[in-house]
């Protein structure tokens, strides 16, 4: 049999309501009307006076508003956001989502016209399903003479953007900006995948008035929802029964004839509908070493855990991580890619890899890095296939580093794929598949584990792109188990300067040379590796502002298993000072910690690092043989609690050169909110110890 289903909401009619409030009129006996027209007055004031928030009643008392009041110095602020997501049906299609959004925002400044932008990402997939956005609306209104001026967003101004395979994206900005406009865009978003039920934005970089947000979500459908962020999100939860009506098509067959014979029918479903309105809500903006801001707003994050239709299988998603890992295990564009190993077994034969694992395990790794080159695209499905991408010598992430997998299991080493979601897409800390967007190979080798991502040229192991570097992963075995590993890397990156300078009594001149390591090495190869030799020259130069850089030269920037070394030679009269007839001079010279990252006065997300780093520099200043040290700051030694950090700096003289020798380390790539304020006093005593000054006289 066929069915053909319609819906509706169970609720009393336009008709049947107007009748209630008639009859209920009619029996309102005359000593109640005198008080039924004062409460009419009483309330008439409310709608009168209250805020309008449709589509096109822009106010001009909005226009006029020329600063937030709760956020004076805010460039923009959102007056009102709404959201309505609901689950629509068609025989065609089944089940699928209606977004709607709408959006006022007030520019008070021109850094405010950063916000009169949207880019609206827009998924699809290999079956050419893919979400739509229509209805698109948009309006900026500007107040010139006291008249309200409207600027209509035209349709030539949406553009659409294919990102990847995956994803596209439907932008705009909003026409005629200027200081105190108020501009409001509305569109529907229609989207066939229940599965992927977008999180719920309730805290933006500027203020929110007012924000409103309902969904409607029918019982079959069981969603994980998870808070995130550092404010109270009131959530309202009410019930509404929805009817189905079935149109049942039947074949009955005799020994004279077949016929068929449609039966219509109706069930009941409950839907739940969940509501959140929040006013005031502050900004949240982005600070040093955030990582991404957007994982500290507050919101609500939805994964589909599973399907209970009745009369029908359930379906589990992302119920728990073993479904989790199952759904991704027994996709085609993942645990069968890794079932593939005949395509480089050629190769692979012909590999020089070395006695020990490791050596096996970089023999592969580096081939990999050469073989297959990154054509942009994230994602931890495959996009061209193992094979193919082989045989190409391009892919995505999946296709580079499921083939990584793949080879270092066929060289008898303990290999599985990692998956990760990158900075920028959030933190998983729940059972999903959504979550995730990029993936990368694990292996261990006795007590030793190794990440390893051979989508950039030059990382290494355990030196895993910015990026990636996104507290955990989870390590997917064959057998249907995963674990959480940490992505952070746990041994120090290194940047060690050695100076040698001569002051002459008027400037000074010297030479330095400069060893980084680790992610140092890693970020100084990313921003030099296609200079050219005079490139390079200028680039040096402009990152020392203090100094003139006469000449330079860079060793190791194309050996990525090497300590980069930047070798200058400079001079400068910045950092020596004459005051009533002596010499101030700055001992870290342009070492210096001068401005303190962490300005706000209080933190309510951690401060990522990224990595534990250590700064040593070991500085000679040479000085005159008609001059004299009078004083050198005292030595200095303190460390942030429970080993976080510390700072260490010691101050010699041996005749004419004053010796100084200074550490500087983070020891743990993230530092929690709580160590904040700890964190920002130990900068600023840095920064206070590093200015004082060696002091010198002529004789």
């Amino acid at each position: 049999y066929t069915t053909k289903i319609y819906t509706r909401s169970i609720e009393p009619s336009e008709k049947k309501l107007k009748n209630m409030i008639r009859l209920k009129f009619s029996s309102t006996k005359n000593k109640h009307m005198k008080l039924l027209l004062y409460l009419v007055v009483l309330i008439s004031p409310i709608a009168l006076f209250g805020q309008n928030y449709k589509f096109g009643k822009v106010s001009v008392k909005e226009l006029q508003e020329t600063v937030n009041p709760i956020d004076k110095s805010a460039p923009a602020a959102i007056l009102y956001a709404e959201r309505k997501t609901k689950f629509e049906y068609t025989e065609s299609d089944g089940f699928y989502l209606v977004t709607e959004y709408y959006k006022r925002i007030k520019i008070y400044t021109k850094e405010g016209f950063d916000y009169a932008s949207l880019q609206q990402y827009l998924y699809y997939d290999v079956a050419s399903r893919k979400e739509e956005m229509l209805f698109v609306k948009g309006v900026t209104y500007n107040l010139d003479k006291g008249k309200i001026i409207k600027s209509k967003l035209k349709n030539s101004a949406i553009f659409e953007e294919r990102l990847n395979r995956y994803y596209f994206t439907k932008k705009f900005t909003m026409p005629n900006l200027k200081n105190g406009s108020v501009i409001e865009w509305k569109y529907t978003i229609k989207s066939p995948f229940w599965t992927r039920l977008s999180e719920v934005k309730l805290q933006y970089s500027i203020p929110v008035k007012k924000i409103k947000t309902t969904l409607y979500i029918p019982e079959y459908f069981h969603y994980n929802s998870y808070p995130k962020g550092y404010l109270h999100i009131p959530i309202e939860n009410s019930v509404k029964n929805r009817e189905i009506f079935f149109q049942v098509h039947l074949n009955h067959e005799n020994t004279l004839l077949k016929t068929t014979k449609t039966q219509s029918t109706s069930a009941e479903f409950q839907e739940n509908i969940y509501t959140i309105t929040m006013t005031d809500v502050p900004a949240l903006s982005d600070e040093a070493y955030s990582g991404n801001i957007d994982n500290y707003k507050a919101g609500i994050i939805y994964e589909l855990a599973y399907v209970n239709i009745p009369g029908s299988t359930i379906h589990s998603y992302a119920k728990d991580w073993k479904a989790v890992v199952s759904n991704i295990n027994n996709s085609d564009a993942f645990g069968n890619q890794l079932k593939q190993s005949k395509h480089f077994s050629d190769d692979l034969a012909k590999l020089n890899m070395g006695k020990n694992a490791v050596e096996k395990t970089l023999a592969i790794y580096n081939f990999i890095k050469q073989k297959i080159k990154w054509n942009g695209i994230q994602g931890y499905y495959t996009d061209k296939g193992v094979k193919k991408s082989f045989k190409e010598g391009v892919g995505n992430t999946a296709d580079i580093n499921l083939n990584l997998v793949s080879m270092l299991r066929a060289s008898n080493l303990e290999a599985h794929p990692v998956l990760i979601s990158t900075i920028s897409n959030g933190i998983p800390v729940f059972p999903t598949r959504a979550g995730f967007n990029y993936v990368i190979a694990y292996v261990k080798i006795g007590e030793d584990e190794f990440l390893l991502d051979a989508t950039d040229p030059l990382s290494l192991p355990n030196i895993l792109p910015k990026k990636t570097l996104n507290f955990r992963g989870r390590v997917i075995y064959p057998t249907g188990l995963s674990k959480w590993i940490d992505l952070f890397p746990k041994k120090h990156s290194i940047k060690k300067t050695n100076i040698n300078v001569v002051f002459d009594g008027t400037r000074m001149q010297g030479n330095a040379r400069t060893n980084y390591t680790k992610r140092y090495a890693l970020s100084y190869r990313k921003e030099t590796l296609n200079k050219s030799t005079e490139e390079l020259l200028d680039w040096i130069d402009e990152n020392l502002e203090e100094i003139d850089v006469l000449n330079a030269r860079v060793a190791n920037r194309e050996s990525s298993n090497k300590a980069v070394i930047e070798t200058i030679k400079f001079q400068s009269d910045t950092f020596n000072e004459d005051i009533n007839n002596q010499v101030f001079i700055t001992p870290y010279l342009y070492l210096q910690e001068t401005e303190n990252p962490f300005k706000t006065e209080k933190r309510d997300f951690p401060v990522y690092f990224n990595t534990p780093w250590v700064k040593v520099a070991n500085i000679n200043i040479a000085i005159p043989e008609n001059f004299t040290v009078v004083s050198l700051p005292e030595d200095a030694e303190f460390g942030l609690l429970n080993d976080l950090g510390y700072y260490k700096t010691t101050y010699i003289q041996q005749g004419k050169t004053i010796k100084i020798a200074g550490t500087f380390a983070i020891n743990k790539p993230v530092i929690s909110a709580e160590n904040y304020q700890e964190l920002k006093e130990f900068y600023q005593k840095v920064i206070t110890e590093q200015a004082k000054k060696i002091i010198l006289k002529k004789l």
